[in-house]
């Protein structure tokens, strides 16, 4: 951790290196978001609303511990750093949890519910332990607008492989462990296991990578024991700076527009196995190719939203990349099922999709000066922070919705085959509840107002602050 330039470009090892932790991201997230509900409800026979329940109960346990997690990386005094050491332990335990996640033990119900409460509980907490300190280690590497977009673009880009081997890779590696061990259930403990290692992999590497380039924590020099506080007080410490954050206006836009989409990942992701399975009627091969190459656009199309960004402005492309992700939910309901249909929507969840993971990272950064301004401190951690919770209060809604709209249209975890009207319903809930609630998002995202040209004017203001310069503070009059 040294002393260095931090207005300068990033070398391109520092920066995939860091990218390369968010593999570690997107496999966690897609095998439970794309799989976890389709595992309860088929292989561990628990209903549709009682498995949404499940998600949900577990996810807004998550939306708690996130803010003490963003908090105690902010305020530790751990002399390697502020990120790292979490991050490193982090992944040990994710590795554990994802493989008791996916294990199905034979057991009586009742206690399965809450074996699963209790098993996704420990994996939202060990995942938010490395990725909230992951992300906000990103604003530390680089202070520049553009450096910071190119370094999400990298994230972003990555964190793309991480969610082609949890989308594409899933049903072929539970195959294969099942095969090996004569049994399903060993299929998908065993798929869980092998994410869990590429997992560690992943964020470790990215922790060697950025090693030397982190910044050298600056709690050290305080006098203040606030890293010996305990969880509760902690808790209470978050909420009132949350409450002073959420005076930003721009990065309250920002937890809108993530809450919006943050139902429809979850929503989407969580209905579009049942889409494959029951709507479109492909089997397991199929599905993974079909996931793969939605995989590969998504990468692809997290490239071309970096490059675009930076020719023209960022909330450009989250509000035109909001739109493009609607289409691709409307159209499987209104077209004809063809893989035409399916290619052409996967390719416009691929542009959706990662316009918004490339920005809104990038642009919560970039709210955060506003708060330097007025107090001098960098929130790196509260903010995204609250981007986290405002993630998995979606995430929690859309679970929800996920559990109890399969078990309105009458769809049955028991019966192989789904009547015609479950199968109609589920092509009409796919497409028609995401839509709405991405049309608000893009609302939101059109009003906001923080540009290249306004993030410059206030880095000058702040600057000028800090160093006893004169300076007018009419530009963050404008964007408050």
């Amino acid at each position: 951790m040294n002393d260095m330039n931090y207005s300068e470009r990033l070398k391109t090892g520092t920066a995939v290196g860091y990218g390369i932790g968010a593999i570690g991201e997107g496999i966690g997230y897609n095998v439970f978001f794309s799989f976890f509900s389709f595992f309860l409800t088929t292989i561990a026979g628990i209903q549709p609303a009682v498995a949404g329940v499940i998600s949900m109960a577990a996810v807004l346990w998550d939306a708690v511990t996130d803010p003490i997690i963003g908090l105690w990386s902010d305020r530790t005094k751990n002399p390697r750093g502020r990120r790292r050491p979490f991050i490193m332990t982090g992944s040990v335990l994710l590795c554990a949890s994802v493989t008791l996640l996916f294990t199905n033990i034979e057991m009586s119900q009742n206690m399965k519910v809450v074996y699963f409460i209790v098993m996704n509980i420990f994996y939202w907490v060990t995942l938010t332990s490395c990725v909230i300190p992951h992300i906000s280690l990103g604003s530390e590497l680089t202070e520049d607008f553009d450096e910071r977009t190119r370094l999400r673009t990298y994230a972003a880009s990555l964190m793309g492989v991480g969610t082609l081997i949890a989308t594409s890779g899933t049903l072929m590696v539970v195959d294969f462990y099942t095969k090996l061990f004569g049994s399903v259930n060993a299929g998908w403990a065993g798929m869980g296991l092998t994410y869990g290692i590429l997992i560690i992999a992943a964020y470790n590497i990215c922790c060697m990578a950025i090693k030397n380039r982190e910044p050298k924590n600056p709690n050290l020099e305080k006098e203040d024991q606030t890293e010996k506080k305990g969880a509760g007080q902690l808790l209470s410490e978050f909420w009132n700076n949350a409450r002073h954050a959420f005076q930003n206006k721009p990065l309250r836009q920002l937890l809108i527009i993530t809450f919006a989409v943050n139902i429809v990942v979850t929503l989407g992701s969580g209905l579009l196995i049942y889409v494959f399975t029951y709507v479109y009627k492909y089997d397991d091969v199929k599905t993974s190719g079909i996931y793969f190459i939605q995989g590969i656009l998504v990468i692809a199309a997290v490239v071309a939203a970096g490059f675009v960004s930076r020719k023209t402005e960022k909330k450009v492309v989250m509000a035109g990349g909001l739109i493009l992700y609607m289409m691709a939910y409307l159209i499987v309901m209104i077209f004809p099922i063809s893989d035409a249909t399916m290619y052409v929507s996967i390719i416009l969840y691929a542009l959706g999709n990662s316009s918004y993971w490339t920005m809104i990272y990038a642009m919560s950064y970039d709210t955060a000066i506003i708060e330097q301004i007025k107090t001098g401190d960098k929130p790196d951690g509260l903010y995204t922070s609250l981007v986290g919770l405002f993630m998995k209060f979606g995430n929690s809604l859309g679970s929800l919705i996920v559990g109890i709209g399969l078990q309105f249209i009458g769809f049955s975890s028991e019966a192989s085959v789904q009547s015609a009207d479950t199968i109609n319903s589920i092509r009409v809930l796919y497409g028609v509840a995401p839509t709405i609630v991405l049309f608000v998002g893009f609302m939101v995202a059109m009003r906001y107002p923080v540009t290249k040209n306004t993030y410059n004017k206030l880095v000058d203001l702040y600057h000028a602050k800090k160093n006893g310069l004169p300076y007018d503070e009419k530009i963050l009059k404008r964007v408050q």
